[in-house]
């Protein structure tokens, strides 16, 4: 299943990125997982440490969120606090809400780039939109259940050995 190899794989969660690395391979736009990949699942705050990298990557990208998340009061709430679109229901891997996206940001699909922490809705879906994906850890402040962290890493390995 090689169609799940991110194009970039990074050992860390979203504040590991190197907005520098995107912007020189031509990445102009983000499209973002929400629930443990900018937040906490369900907990509406973000941490300092991803609102400051975030306050670094609106200088130079146009940014959004495509959640599954169907709840549309917590949408409402994390639009408010991410100062960004942020669309729900996505029902990933659907690229529909990716493509939508796209057409908002007037870019290019080979210009966006999708970030997440599971590679079968997030990388399979920005996969299906033609464009750039990013796997990333949950945020380093999360405390998942240990049976949730190992099926992450059997994914990871997964991943790696494709």
């Amino acid at each position: 299943m090689v169609f799940l190899k991110p194009t970039y794989l990074i050992d860390g969660d979203v504040t590991d990125i190197d907005l520098n690395k995107l912007a020189a391979d031509g990445i102009k736009g983000i499209i973002f997982d929400l629930d443990s990949t900018l937040v906490a699942p369900h907990s509406g705050k973000i941490e300092d440490d991803a609102a400051a990298w975030l306050e670094k990557a609106r200088t130079d990208f146009k940014l959004a969120v495509v959640s599954n998340n169907q709840n549309d009061p917590y949408l409402n709430q994390v639009r408010e606090i991410l100062k960004m679109p942020v669309h729900g229901k996505a029902a990933k891997p659907s690229a529909k809400l990716f493509l939508h996206v796209l057409e908002e940001f007037q870019l290019q699909a080979k210009e966006v780039a999708v970030v997440g922490d599971r590679p079968l809705t997030d990388v399979w879906g920005g996969q299906r939109a033609g464009m750039k994906t990013v796997l990333v850890w949950p945020l380093k402040t999360m405390n998942e259940p240990s049976w949730i962290m190992l099926f992450r890493k059997l994914e990871r390995c997964f991943i790696r050995s494709s």
